[in-house]
């Protein structure tokens, strides 16, 4: 069986007396991370390290294909997993303390641009601080192997507790060990009927326009799950292959485990920070089939969000930018309206700073934020996996960029359940706000199109 990628008894002896060498004096609590140089990157399909399924089920990924960037983590060095009003807290201390005492050894990287890489943990939080499911309410990992694409550099960093340093040479090589060769093909699948959703959607925005009316919010996103019946496995490297090439200007995220993997393609960051700049997206808005984008709903959404972001942002920042107007951002088959806002932050703020201010957005909650996610607590609202929450990484140095978990889907035994939503302002439309729901859809749908003739997105349409 070929691993994830081959390494010769050169390599190995020289990755074992690099690891002798870093745990030398270290704390048994310490990381320890070597980092490879694998080559240039091909420019083919190998550097985006879906070519072969890992063995593994403890998995991260995260592409932007148009960047050329890619990472893909097994197996787990440390984890921390947290839930209620203080997750973001609880793991920005375990940052910090994983921080403090990680050693990364990256010298045989051998160019300017590759020894500045850094090795890097993955986060990733529900939309609810107190959900419960297949996966942690919150969760920031470090992988025990890291396969990353990016700057034209091929690297692999294996990373270990220091405590357990002996072990860790026999721990990487099994982790690079791969599954058969998964099936590059997706079984048609067995929608339901869409006759109930439409008529519980329809009651839904129906309650929520009546709690607008009363004064109660002025918007709440509603959203819907569409559980998939499949007759067989998906490798979940054949969806995040199909979403790379079908939505290179997305963000392509999974994160795996035991129970099931979560996994998407986000047209939409919460927040990046780099050297003490901040930025983020402000988008809400949407369009599709030529429908017009600039109307008073959209742009009264997109206001709401380009507000609370502001303020979000404003007692964090010495200076914050925002253009005059927003921009349209043109994705494969969907528009919206974007306002980037960027910020240079005041000194002592990190990124989970930023989380916690800007989590969640009118564009995935509602507002005013409190009382929006109390209407939907209070009506029963079930976000799978992180859906509406986010999925990102963070380096050793604070930097790091975090996704809001949109266009996904949980991919489990049996089946894959996806989700989407639609923001209810007033004047909204049941069947309006439901064909944005489709739509939205369409991008996991789209990496679900079997190859059987009668194909799922086909028995989608028929049943519209």
């Amino acid at each position: 069986m070929t691993p994830l990628i081959k390494l010769s008894s050169t390599q190995l002896e020289a990755l074992q007396a690099r690891l002798s060498r870093l745990a030398e004096g270290a704390p048994g609590g310490a990381l320890l991370s070597i980092t490879l140089d694998l080559g240039a990157c091909s420019g083919d399909a190998d550097d985006d390290w879906l070519e072969r399924q890992p063995k593994s089920a403890e998995t991260c990924y995260w592409a932007r294909p148009d960047r050329g960037e890619y990472r893909l983590g097994i197996g787990r060095a440390v984890v921390c997993a947290s839930a209620g009003p203080a997750r973001f807290t609880a793991l920005q201390a375990a940052h910090a303390g994983v921080a403090q005492h990680w050693r990364h050894d990256g010298r045989s990287v051998g160019s300017d641009i590759a020894d500045s890489f850094e090795p890097v943990a993955c986060l990733g939080f529900a939309f609810d601080e107190e959900s419960t499911g297949e996966l942690p309410n919150t969760q920031l990992g470090v992988a025990a192997v890291l396969l990353s694409s990016q700057h034209g550099r091929r690297r692999a960093t294996f990373t270990t507790p220091a405590r357990d340093h002996q072990g860790a040479m026999r721990r990487w090589q099994a982790l690079l060990e791969t599954s058969p060769r998964a099936s590059q093909s997706v079984p048609a699948g067995t929608l339901p009927d869409p006759t109930l959703a439409a008529r519980a959607w329809q009651a839904r925005v129906g309650a929520a326009l009546a709690a607008i009316e009363a004064g109660e919010i002025d918007k709440v996103v509603l959203s819907r799950g569409v559980r998939i019946a499949l007759p067989k496995a998906i490798a979940p490297v054949t969806l995040l292959r199909r979403l790379t090439q079908q939505h290179p200007e997305s963000t392509v995220f999974a994160i795996g485990n035991s129970h099931g993997v979560f996994l998407g393609a986000t047209p939409e960051q919460l927040v990046g920070l780099t050297d003490g700049l901040a930025r983020a997206d402000a988008l809400a808005g949407t369009a599709w089939a030529g429908q017009p984008l600039v109307i008073d709903k959209n742009t009264h959404e997109q206001q709401l969000v380009v507000d609370a972001i502001r303020q979000a942002m404003e007692p964090l920042c010495a200076s914050l930018h925002l253009p005059p107007a927003p921009q349209v951002l043109q994705l494969r088959d969907l528009q919206h309206l974007w306002t980037p806002v960027s910020g240079e932050v005041r000194a002592g703020v990190g990124l989970f700073d930023l989380i916690a201010r800007l989590h969640p957005t009118p564009a995935v909650g509602g507002w005013p934020t409190a009382a929006a996610c109390e209407w939907l607590r209070r009506n029963g609202e079930k976000r799978p996996g992180w859906y509406g929450g986010g999925v990102g990484w963070i380096d050793r140095n604070g930097n790091g960029e975090v996704a809001v978990a949109l266009r996904c889907g949980l991919l489990s035994a049996g089946g894959i359940e996806l989700s989407a939503g639609a923001g209810i302002v007033a004047g909204s439309q049941p069947a309006h706000e439901f064909g944005e729901t489709e739509a939205k859809l369409a991008t996991m749908l789209g990496a679900l199109q079997p190859d059987e003739t009668q194909g799922l997105t086909q028995a989608l349409a028929g049943t519209r």
